[in-house]
């Protein structure tokens, strides 16, 4: 395994996008999706990031710095992402990310990634992150279709549910297997086929 598989909350850290493209765009939603605070460092950017900046549910956690990148840009970031079309931007930005220690990812590059991003299936909050260790994200993305299809969107309100009596039932049953006991009923059960339908 190359890559050790985790989520990271990022809930109103900073990160930073370095790129204005698409692939740019991509990465940024999905760190807004996140919850994260992210700055778009780039000279111009792609419709989908202007549309980004226009999103209500962004303002106050977007915003977009017209310039190059400059080392400045690094500070108190929490990781950075360089998608540009210009190879020594990237590797700039990545020499500079890691003499911080800032974990950083350069859209397909794999040797300079400390992280990579997985293709995501979100039935939050169930999420299913998918990769092939940057090895091929077609086929990761091909296999996150195919699941799609296993997972419905109705496992989010399964999810949800669960949560809201969690503390309850943990409350309710002292011993770990009785608690596991107790949800494997209930998902296996009557209610979870109720709400998956």
């Amino acid at each position: 395994m190359d890559y050790l598989p985790i989520f990271i909350d990022l809930k109103q850290r900073q990160c930073l996008v370095v790129g204005g493209g698409e692939i740019a765009a991509r990465k940024a939603a999905l760190l807004l999706k996140a919850q994260a605070s992210v700055t778009i460092v780039a000279p111009e950017i792609a419709e989908m990031s202007r549309q980004l900046l226009e999103e209500p549910d962004y303002k106050g956690r977007l915003r977009w710095v017209n310039d190059r990148f400059d080392s400045s840009y690094l500070n108190q970031q929490t990781l950075v992402i360089a998608a540009t079309n210009d190879e020594k931007v990237n590797l700039e930005v990545y020499q500079e990310a890691k003499a911080r220690n800032i974990l950083t990812n350069v859209a397909d590059q794999p040797d300079m990634c400390d992280f990579i991003l997985p293709s995501v299936l979100d039935r939050s909050p169930i999420v299913v992150a998918i990769s092939s260790g940057g090895q091929s994200p077609i086929l990761a993305r091909q296999l996150r279709a195919r699941l799609e299809t296993l997972i419905p969107p109705a496992y989010s309100k399964l999810g949800l549910l669960v949560g809201e009596y969690r503390e309850r039932v943990k409350a309710k049953f002292g011993h770990i297997k009785q608690r596991r006991r107790f949800w494997e009923s209930v998902l296996q059960g009557p209610v979870a086929d109720h709400v998956l339908a």
